[in-house]
């Protein structure tokens, strides 16, 4: 596995050095810029390294007899991609690949399926075997000639049956090359109302592999790979819509996946305690989170700092009120209504005592402070807003393909969905679970809230001690090997000054404020586990959001009208075809 890369530049570094330095950063990769002139230096090349370089740049690289024996020694891997130069890229390539009948081609107009290699799974992770339909950036390429080599090159990314991204070598030097010249800016804002891979597919599917593969040692990597299913709205009773929770019990515990119940505190007096047999203490299958308060438009979509502070004081209180008379436990962690909140929410939420959102729409519905980047969507969670996390979750209609190169991203596996998914037997879900199945990883499937608190990301530093990234308010942490673990904890936190407490296993431990994070230290004792929690100082009072008689009842009439919709959709879908069948023979 190597170890540090080197960004080869020709005669100075151009936008597209910068922009692979900065996606190296990202994965935590050293990496350092180094002129094509100076590569044949004997220090030049580190052991176990990595090259990125425009395939006419490594080629010139590699023309010297020594610099081959020397990669060879140091065990140098090379990542070559096109450039905008088209012809000095079909000369480095025909020269790495010792073929002159090789060409570049544009990429093939409208919508076209590509197709990930199954085989070596360790080379593409999760994204073995994936298959899309997608339209091909202008940047984008595809090789012709390369059939003739047979197997001395391995097609990993193919677009209609033409090669995008190849494995090969030159004279033993192990050589990636993506046709591709479009290098993804991971700081560009996503105007989507969801990150779709698709839209880079051709370049970043091959470079964000690429990054897993070779640096599994020193880049970051997820602590786990956690996955829920939540379903938005539902009352907890026996049957909901087109849902069946004795059912889905039954088929949790079949296809080992876990539930959690997105539940509408304005609801909180409408549970029966019957119900807590079936979805237990949130410690099991099921668990419950807290879907905004009254469920009203845009409700924490508000800019105003006391508006949001009584929905989000007023929702907790709620959900309190709803355990206490029902037994049902709850995480403190917001999934917000209709996926729309504003930039200043999550501040809000964190001092309120919630330990994270969870969100299909990946922006604000302001613009203050700029938009989510793909370095957002793309981290374990989206802490761009108020130093609080925004989890990310997908519809099923996302596609396989997002799941995939999410848990390539070593984020977790959300599911979302409302009640009509599964209609019709379950057939919707039980063929994501089979899509998910087939993935090459290992999905921990757990209640919502032990996903959140088991998320973050971790790197060995090396002698017994990791660096690790935390995003929630609480953190567990394991330690799997037979040595203590010596750990650097640090939270992007902007403003320290609203930390009152940080607690190890219920007991205070000191922590420093540097720059725009928190970071403090802890010894996890060996196959043992340890308790990170973060406390917040609640805002100064603020002017209450006062709810009238009026708006009572219309959040009521809301909330009705609603549920006798999901009704009629599912238990009674028969009678509502034949009600809207007797109306249009009347007109």
């Amino acid at each position: 596995m190597a170890r540090a890369a080197i960004v080869l530049y020709e005669e100075a570094p151009e936008k597209e050095q910068f922009l692979l330095a900065r996606t190296l950063d990202f994965f935590g990769v050293p990496w350092k810029m180094l002129a094509l002139s100076a590569f044949p230096e004997a220090n030049s090349v580190a052991q176990d390294s990595v090259v990125f370089g425009s395939a006419a740049a490594v080629a010139t690289a590699l023309e010297q007899t020594a610099t081959v024996e020397q990669c060879l020694e140091r065990r140098t891997v090379f990542y070559a991609y096109s450039s905008h130069d088209r012809s000095a890229t079909e000369r480095g390539i025909r020269f790495l690949l010792g073929e002159s009948g090789v060409t570049v081609g544009d990429a093939p107009d409208g919508v076209v399926p590509v197709q990930v290699s199954s085989c070596p799974d360790d080379e593409v992770g999760q994204m073995a075997g994936i298959g899309a339909r997608l339209r091909m950036r202008k940047e984008d390429a595809i090789l012709a000639g390369i059939e003739r080599l047979g197997t001395q090159v391995s097609t990993i990314l193919s677009a209609d049956g033409a090669p995008i991204y190849l494995r090969m070598e030159h004279r033993s030097i192990p050589i990636y090359l993506c046709a591709s010249r479009y290098v993804i800016d991971i700081d560009q804002e996503i105007e989507a109302g969801y990150y779709d891979v698709k839209e880079h597919f051709c370049s970043a599917v091959p470079l964000v592999t690429f990054i897993r593969h070779l640096f599994q040692e020193v880049a970051w990597h997820p602590q786990e790979l956690g996955a829920c299913l939540i379903i938005d709205d539902p009352l907890l009773r026996r049957r909901y819509g087109c849902c069946d929770f004795k059912r889905m019990q039954q088929l949790m515990r079949e296809y080992g996946f876990t539930t959690n119940i997105a539940f509408i505190p304005w609801n909180w007096q409408r549970t029966s305690p019957a119900a807590a047999d079936l979805f237990g203490n949130g410690f099991g299958p099921f668990s419950v989170s807290v879907h905004g308060c009254d469920h009203i438009q845009a409700e924490f979509g508000n800019s105003s700092p006391a508006i949001l502070y009584e929905r989000a004081r007023l929702a907790l209180r709620r959900m309190q009120k709803h355990e206490e008379r029902t037994g049902i436990h709850h995480d403190p962690i917001m999934v917000f209504p209709h996926g729309v909140f504003s930039s200043r929410c999550p501040g809000i939420l964190k001092r309120t005592g919630f330990w994270a959102a969870i969100n299909t729409e990946v922006s604000p519905v302001d613009r203050t402070g700029g938009r989510t980047r793909v370095r957002d969507a793309w981290d374990i969670a989206t802490m761009k807003y108020g130093d609080f996390p925004v989890f990310t979750r997908r519809y099923a209609h996302h596609g396989i393909e997002n799941f995939a190169f999410d848990l390539l991203l070593g984020k977790p596996c959300l599911i979302v969905a409302h009640h009509d998914f599964f209609k019709d037997e379950y057939a919707a879900l039980l063929q994501l679970l089979e899509g998910l199945r087939a993935r090459n990883c290992s999905l921990h499937w757990q209640p919502l809230g032990a996903v959140v608190r088991n998320a973050c990301r971790r790197r060995s530093t090396g002698r017994g001690t990791e660096e690790v990234q935390m995003y929630g308010a609480e953190l567990s942490l394991h330690n799997a090997s037979e040595q203590p673990l010596q750990v650097i904890i640090q939270k992007q936190e902007a403003d320290v000054e609203t930390i009152s407490e940080i607690q190890c296993d219920g007991a205070p431990v000191p922590w420093l404020g540097v720059e725009d994070r928190c970071s403090f230290a802890a010894t996890i004792p060996a196959k043992s586990e340890r308790l990170f929690r973060i406390s917040y100082r609640e805002p100064d009072q603020m002017s209450a959001d006062m709810r009238s008689a009026a708006f009572r009842s219309s959040v009521g009439a809301r909330r009705f009208l609603s549920e006798l919709r999901d009704a009629s959709r599912g238990r009674f879908a028969s009678i509502s075809l034949a009600a809207t069948t007797l109306r249009g023979a009347r007109k």
